[in-house]
C-alpha cells in the first residue's frame, strides 16, 4: 500500500485537528515554525511544488521562515519567501496605526528585496531561475503569514492596500487552514522528463522542510537547472527527502 492509498479523510482530519488546536494555544513562534517544518509538504507546497527550504539564510543578517519552490516548467523555477508571526499578532492597534509585529514583518520584506537586488550572484547560486529580477516581472514572490482572519472589512482594505504597495501577500494562519482543507492530493508527480519511476515517490507530501545547509550543499554540488527543477533533480531530492513521522503511522 502506497502512501495515497494510507492518506486517509481520516488522517487527514487528525493533522487539521493538531493544527487547529495549536493555534488556538497563542504560542511562541517557534511552534508554528516547528510543525510547518515538519508538515512542509501538507501545508505550505502544492501540486507543483515538491520542495521547502526552512530559515534560509540571505547573507549573514537577513532570515527567511520559509521559502518554497514550485516549477513553472519552461518559464522557469518560481521561489516563494515567506515570513511568519504567530496567530496572536495584530495587525493594527486600537487607534487603527500599523502594530509593531506587523511593522517588523513589513519591514522585513522590503530588507529581502533591497538584499536580493544588491546580491546577483547569490541569487543566481542559491534561487537559481531564469531571471534575476526582483521587483517586476520577477519570479520571486513575497509572503506574510500574520495573525488570525480579519472581520472588519476596513482593516481588511487597509492590509490589502499595504500588501499592493509592498508587493506581498498578506495572509492569515487561517489561510493556511483553509489551503489544507480544500487542496486536492495527487497519487503521482509530473514530470517532463518521463521520469515514471519517481512519480509516485515525488508527490508524497509527508516531507519536512530541507536547512538552510542542506539547501546550500544542494545547489553546489551540481549545475541547478533554472526550468524543469524537478524532472532534471529529482533522484536528488527523493536521496535526501525526510518524512514526518505520521507518513509512518496512517
Amino acid at each position: 500500500m502506497n502512501w495515497y492509498e494510507k492518506f486517509t479523510p481520516e488522517v487527514k482530519v487528525s493533522i487539521l485537528e493538531k493544527w487547529i488546536t495549536l493555534l488556538d494555544k497563542n504560542l511562541n513562534e517557534r511552534f508554528y515554525q516547528t510543525f510547518l517544518t515538519n508538515h512542509a509538504g501538507l501545508f505550505l507546497a502544492n501540486e507543483n511544488c515538491h520542495l521547502v527550504i526552512a530559515k534560509l539564510k540571505l547573507g549573514s543578517e537577513l532570515e527567511t521562515d520559509f521559502v518554497t519552490l514550485t516549477d513553472g516548467f519552461s518559464n522557469g523555477n518560481l521561489f516563494d519567501l515567506i515570513e511568519i508571526k504567530q496567530p496572536n499578532a495584530t495587525l493594527f492597534t486600537r487607534q487603527g496605526l500599523i502594530s509593531a509585529d506587523f511593522n517588523k514583518t513589513i519591514q522585513q520584506i522590503r530588507d529581502w528585496k533591497r538584499w536580493l537586488i544588491d546580491n546577483k550572484a547569490w541569487f543566481k547560486k542559491y534561487l537559481p531561475t531564469t531571471t534575476t529580477r526582483v521587483i517586476s516581472n520577477s519570479h520571486i514572490k513575497f509572503r506574510i503569514i500574520i495573525g488570525r482572519r480579519l472581520g472588519n472589512p476596513y482593516e481588511i482594505e487597509k492590509r490589502n492596500q499595504i500588501a499592493d504597495e509592498l508587493g506581498a501577500e498578506i495572509r492569515s494562519f487561517d489561510y493556511l487552514t483553509d489551503k489544507f482543507k480544500s487542496r486536492m492530493f495527487y497519487p503521482t508527480a509530473w514530470l517532463s522528463d518521463e521520469n515514471y519511476m519517481y512519480e509516485d515517490a515525488l508527490a508524497n507530501p509527508f516531507y519536512k522542510a530541507i536547512t538552510d545547509a542542506e539547501w546550500k550543499k544542494f545547489c553546489t554540488s551540481d549545475q541547478i537547472s533554472t526550468s524543469h527543477f524537478y524532472s532534471k533533480h529529482v533522484e536528488e531530492i527523493l536521496r535526501h527527502r525526510v518524512y514526518s513521522k505520521i507518513s509512518k503511522n496512517y
